[in-house]
């Protein structure tokens, strides 16, 4: 693509000339067909569409209306369920509108246990780029190919970053890392990682933008295109920092309404991250994946992301996957009928996904579900309704899922413990929530946050030294967040004097305060001694870690500045050895 003309296509024109549904039309084990919202002409069919409707394969059908009725067809324009015919075999129909287009799926009436294997991975990312398209305007968004050559960019991206309109067609995402004109790019981190990502940049002109891309897959797993979008955040970021900053000052700063909803206390450019990214998609009922070690407060990120969503009035269920027992955990989650087994009660009972009903459902160490409810758990996720054990009747349901872990969930695919189909499902938005110890900048703001919490909570008047603060800083928190509210509670109660004092604290956190120091056996430039440090601390992570991505998220900075410094200091050669 060339010249400023083919900048200037519309975004549903690029998702046809990009062909970016093929992925969905080939790997959907679903009958589908793409077709024009105004005329119902058909754009393309998939071959098992051709097959639930007994079509030949030559056989030329330019319309939808040739193949269903007025009434089916005016059901499925309102986004219904339709059972019904065509060409005399029973069908059921389902479709989804896209701005001028319409995706029409088709299933087999006969062969409901089919769904099971329907390829939940292709389905929800291409469900999810469609949403992206829809959702953000082609101003936001760039099109790469595999190989990270730009395909399509729009024309709020060439201003922001300080260039012509015309200036990114064929040009290179790396050598645009590289020349500064935005990094880090999202849609090199997707081409290394083959997920969703999501990461701040800094353009050429100085711009902060947040930055969130997604890969779509061939048949055979390996990457054909990486779709972004990027949003200004620049103003609300730094008035977040600077709110930070007051509070890590002892300055005061209310606002009822944010205190309300916003519990995330952070000055972390990672929580940033991942709070800019709650804001872009609270409003959709896109399903997020929370990951992160005990403690980090994943429930703490579902709630925020309940509270800025337009369900914020309705219910929010958390389910707690590791605490059910196994032997009860159908009904719990599903609910059941009277009479359905010894014991039931009468009338039956709801189950706990029921209870979220038209709210939103946390689900909280998912990995610990049996395998049995995880294939009930997708077969819910995916028809939206469910049969209470013991019934007959389906319940639709409209739920926002939100899923937390604190295990690798593919290493447990791999390991036969968790539903590939389910994960695909779930890891639609992926958050992944830093450990305390790699947000050591947001320790001193938890910590007060914290002190002045529990002294009014217990009538305390109290204050916390500024030693004590620094030698909880310099602690390695194993427990996270979670240890930290408990240790400040207990100081809180258990200290008898007005004022508590690094001395107070437990001898764990005195013994280890001694352990960040950095041996200095000779006078040297200080330059020089911040340069040697920072080579050693980037080899020994990225020896230790394997990638300079988790490298990165363990030194807490950029994969871009990893990569950077390894080659300023030409650490890559000596690694290898």
């Amino acid at each position: 693509m060339n010249g400023k003309s083919g900048l200037k296509i519309s975004v549903e024109r690029a998702i046809i000339d990009h062909k970016l549904y093929e992925p969905l039309m080939r790997n959907c084990s679903d009958g589908l067909i793409l077709s024009e919202k105004k005329s119902l002409k058909i754009l393309t069919m998939n071959s098992k569409a051709r097959a639930l409707l007994d079509l030949e394969p030559e056989a030329k059908i330019e319309k939808v209306s040739d193949l269903l009725d007025t009434s089916a067809i005016g059901a499925l324009m309102e986004s219904k369920s339709v059972n019904t015919q065509a060409n005399g075999l029973p069908i059921k129909m389902r479709s989804a509108v896209s701005g001028n287009y319409v995706w029409f799926f088709i299933e087999d009436f006969t062969d409901v246990a089919r769904i099971e294997s329907l390829s939940q991975k292709t389905l929800e990312l291409n469900k999810e780029l469609i949403g992206v398209f829809n959702e953000y305007g082609d101003e936001t968004l760039m099109v790469t190919n595999g190989k990270g050559i730009i395909e399509f960019a729009g024309e709020k991206i060439s201003r922001t970053c300080g260039v012509t309109s015309n200036y990114f067609a064929g040009k290179n995402v790396y050598k645009m890392e590289k020349e500064q004109i935005f990094a880090p790019s999202v849609t090199v981190r997707v081409l290394e990682t083959k997920q969703p990502q999501v990461v701040i940049q800094t353009t050429r002109t100085g711009k902060e933008l947040v930055a969130m891309g997604a890969p779509v897959l061939d048949e055979d797993g390996k990457i054909e295109r990486v779709v972004s979008v990027t949003r200004d955040y620049s103003t609300q970021m730094n008035i977040s920092k600077k709110i930070a900053a007051l509070q890590e000052e002892g300055v005061s700063y209310e606002n009822p309404q944010e205190e309300e909803t916003d519990k995330v206390i952070t000055c972390n450019d990672a929580m940033f991250e991942i709070k800019t990214l709650i804001k872009m998609v609270a409003a959709t009922k896109a399903t997020v994946l929370i990951n992160g070690e005990t403690g980090t407060g994943k429930e703490v990120i579902a709630r925020y992301l309940y509270s800025l969503s337009d369900r914020k009035d309705r219910p929010f269920i958390k389910v707690n996957c590791g605490t059910i027992s196994h032997s009860i955990v159908e009904s719990e989650l599903f609910g059941y009928e009277e009479g359905s087994f010894t014991g039931a009660s009468k009338g039956g009972k709801i189950g706990l996904i029921e209870a979220a009903n038209g709210g939103t459902l946390f689900l909280d160490e998912i990995s610990e579900l049996p395998l049995e409810q995880q294939v009930k758990l997708l077969h819910v996720l995916q028809e939206k309704m469910l049969i209470r054990v013991g019934g007959t009747t389906a319940i639709d349901l409209d739920i926002r899922i939100v899923a937390a872990t604190n295990k690798d969930l593919e290493e447990q695919v791999a390991l036969g413990n968790f539903r590939e189909d389910l994960y695909y499902r779930l890891n639609v938005i992926p958050i992944s929530i830093p450990a305390l110890r790699n947000r050591k900048e947001d320790i001193p703001l938890l910590s007060k946050y914290f002190f002045k919490r529990f002294c009014a909570a217990y009538n305390k008047e109290m204050q916390i030294s500024s030693s004590a603060v620094s030698t909880l800083e310099h602690y390695p928190w194993p427990g996270n967040i979670r240890q930290l509210e408990n240790t400040i509670e207990r100081l809180v109660l258990t200290t008898p004097k007005p004022m508590i004092t690094a001395n107070d604290l437990p001898k764990m956190f005195l013994e280890n305060s001694s352990d960040t120091s950095v041996n200095v056996n000779k006078i040297t430039r200080l330059d020089t001694a911040v340069e040697e440090l920072e080579k050693e601390l980037i080899k020994m992570a990225v020896e230790e870690y394997g990638t300079t991505v988790k490298a990165a998220e363990a030194l807490g900075v950029n994969q871009s500045t990893v990569s950077r410094k390894m080659a300023q200091y030409h650490l890559k050669d000596s690694i290898e050895k």
